[in-house]
């Protein structure tokens, strides 16, 4: 009964296995970008991919020792939710980059098959703008009944302004007032 009530209280292996799925979707990613490289982008996707990769195993690490923390009891429910905490910063930063990643892997290809028309710039801001959308539901259901705690949420906000900031990258590229390597 004591494991299955700290279990649900905080239930970090679910966390290890989403944080281990995305180490291997981005070693995937990783790989077969390499077997067909866009003509430009190839190094900053692959910085982003990354650290991804470092910010998913830190997730994987630090859930496996809140995990461990839970069932060995030794340490108080405070200092295991600060793994938790850690974690859950570490795997939305990784997947930030994730997200910044693909979109720019998309545009940077697209640019290559289609050249620098419109529909270049489509698929990066239609992406990130599903993302975003996505984010807004998840943000609205897990703090509902709390107005305005969705908007305050720092891991969040700082998440979206590093997306805008990568968005407003790839349109500055698309006009060639920068050139991402």
């Amino acid at each position: 009964m004591g494991e299955e009530q700290d279990n649900t209280k905080i239930n970090v292996k679910d966390w290890i296995i989403i944080s281990t799925t995305m180490i291997g979707a981005v070693l995937t990613i990783l790989a077969l970008i390499w077997q067909l490289k866009p003509s430009y982008g190839i190094i900053t996707v692959t910085f982003l991919l990354l650290l991804s990769f470092i910010l998913f195993v830190n997730s994987v690490s630090a859930n496996s020792k809140a995990n461990f923390e839970i069932r060995a009891k030794k340490i108080p429910e405070k200092q295991i939710y600060r793994f938790v905490s850690f974690a859950e910063y570490t795997f939305g930063l990784g997947f930030t980059f994730v997200i910044t990643a693909f979109s720019l892997l998309g545009y940077k290809y697209f640019i290559d098959f289609v050249g620098r028309t419109l529909i270049a710039l489509v698929l990066p801001i239609s992406f990130m703008v599903t993302a975003w959308f996505m984010i807004f539901i998840y943000n609205t259901i897990n703090y509902s009944g709390k107005p305005f705690k969705s908007i305050r949420s720092l891991k969040r906000n700082l998440w979206i302004i590093l997306e805008l900031s990568s968005l407003a990258f790839i349109i500055l590229d698309f006009f060639e007032i920068i050139l991402i390597p």
